[in-house]
């Protein structure tokens, strides 16, 4: 049985705010192998949703951790997506392509609904080279609308 590390959600929180690109490399490799050892019920946390300076290297311990123990933190991944230029996106991309289609659709059809939704067709525009980097077709969506 796999050991997982059992840290209070406020220590979680520290350790994703030491990812920051900024702070030295020691403090965030440090952080980075704590937070690998999360358990699964914990990962959904190391996505912070405003420090775009720590993404990049969230989605490092995501793209480690792998799936299935890195489900619960899926849609904010998928949520990078969002923009292509943000840190971490391309490498959220790869982390669905590894996943396959049958697991990342779900993900990114939920992205689409929620950028046509707000109206978002920049967001619409970043989706559809998601899309296409995983070969994600209109027949691949559950409900066509939110491809077209």
């Amino acid at each position: 049985m796999t050991e997982y590390l059992e840290i209070e959600d406020e220590e979680i929180i520290y350790h994703v705010y030491n990812l920051n690109w900024l702070l030295p490399e020691n403090i965030q490799q440090r952080s980075m192998e704590t937070l690998n050892q999360l358990s699964p019920d914990k990962v959904d946390l190391v996505i912070p949703k405003y420090n775009q300076n720590c993404w990049h290297n969230a989605v490092s311990v995501l793209k480690q951790i792998g799936y299935p123990r890195n489900k619960k933190a899926l849609p904010k991944l998928a949520r990078l997506l969002q923009d292509r230029n943000w840190p971490g996106s391309l490498e959220a991309i790869e982390i669905f392509r590894d996943l396959g289609k049958k697991i990342s659709v779900s993900y990114i059809e939920r992205e689409c609904e929620e950028a046509l939704k707000e109206k978002d067709y920049c967001w619409l525009e970043h989706l559809e080279y998601a899309s296409d980097s995983l070969n994600i077709g209109k027949e691949d969506f559950n409900k066509l609308a939110s491809f077209e």
